[in-house]
């Protein structure tokens, strides 16, 4: 088996080592950031819904209610449900996130929380000071996320969720006395909910691993077939100057443009890892960048992989550098002596 059959075979199998071990190894933290980027996309919608709810009680309700003078009613001065259809139109966009707001005693019965709800409210109310909520439930369609926010009464709620002899007769005759009701001010009512499946999160994250698997790939194949043609062209440069060298050690002769094309490839995994810092900050900022740059932290050491195949170039140039053949056949040597 010829050296240089040995030495593809070897970056072969160095190859497939290293494309496995970064694929291992940066899952959860391309989980981690995908799952990142999901819960940045429901604040958002979290922040919109929100906004609608207090425009729809400062604004809408007031206007409406001063023009019919609260003897008719309407849904659309309900910041519930303001909220919800607002919800309902960003949903035809990103179809794989839902919204609700849900309550513990709610006038629409619709709206009251089951048992995973009345959980995370209860988890606000031990926990005042708390105004965000992410949990995971595994559900029959997979495992899901989700973002929560408290519903704090304020003194608009008290108008329609107060004492009941207060309350217009339009929402008596819309909801009846039984619910919704007896609410006090600054409490935690309910809760509004982003629900999105975890798989979502997984799906994009696979997509950018997918991506950096096949760049390491290209750059292995790459990496290989420059290691195959350099030698070649280097002695079709050498014999097109007139002089033909007899090659005493092919090893010796593939090392220095294996190891030239080494520290390039180091380079470019260098500015890999530099690229991926960069993403990470623009994503999650400065806190997310020190997150990832713990060296406590065992899978932030996998965007090492890119600097792996230009390490082990070096190295296998200077190993062939360092144990050239220690015979030269004898017609070459009988040659260079007639020389």
């Amino acid at each position: 088996m010829g050296a240089s059959l040995k030495v593809n075979l070897v970056l072969l199998a160095v190859a497939a080592i290293v494309v496995e071990l970064f694929a291992v190894v940066s899952t959860p933290f391309l989980e981690n950031v995908a799952r990142a980027q999901v819960l940045q996309k429901a604040r958002i919608m979290m922040e919109a819904a929100a906004s609608i709810r207090t425009y729809t009680s400062n604004e809408i309700a007031p206007l409406l209610n001063a023009r019919t003078g609260g003897a008719e009613f309407y849904a659309q001065t309900i910041p519930a449900y303001a909220s919800t259809k607002n919800f309902a139109l960003l949903a035809s966009k990103f179809r794989d996130y839902a919204y609700r707001e849900a309550a513990l005693n709610p006038m629409n019965l619709a709206n009251r929380a089951i048992d995973w709800e009345t959980d995370i409210m209860n988890n606000f109310r031990g926990n005042p000071e708390k105004r965000e909520l992410v949990t995971e439930r595994d559900t029959d369609g997979g495992r899901v996320l989700h973002l929560s926010q408290p519903i704090i009464s304020g003194g608009p709620c008290l108008t329609c969720h107060g004492s009941v002899e207060n309350v217009p007769r339009a929402i008596l005759s819309a909801y009846g006395t039984e619910n919704g009701f007896g609410w006090t001010l600054d409490e935690i009512v309910g809760a509004q909910i982003v629900s999105v499946p975890v798989a979502v999160a997984f799906a994009d994250a696979a997509k950018v691993k997918n991506l950096f698997v096949g760049v390491l790939a290209g750059v292995f194949v790459l990496m290989i077939g420059l290691f195959n043609l350099l030698p070649i062209v280097m002695r079709t440069v050498s014999q097109a100057g007139g002089r033909t060298t007899q090659i005493a050690s092919a090893p010796l002769t593939m090392a220095e443009p294996l190891n030239a094309f080494g520290y390039g490839l180091l380079a470019a995994g260098i500015a890999v890892i530099i690229v991926v810092y960069v993403i990470v900050y623009v994503r999650v900022g400065i806190g997310g960048l020190g997150d990832a740059l713990n060296p406590f932290v065992l899978v932030n050491y996998a965007s090492l992989a890119a600097v792996a195949p230009g390490a082990f170039t070096i190295l296998l140039a200077g190993y062939l550098r360092n144990h050239p053949q220690s015979r030269v056949r004898p017609h070459v040597r009988r040659s260079l002596r007639s020389g």
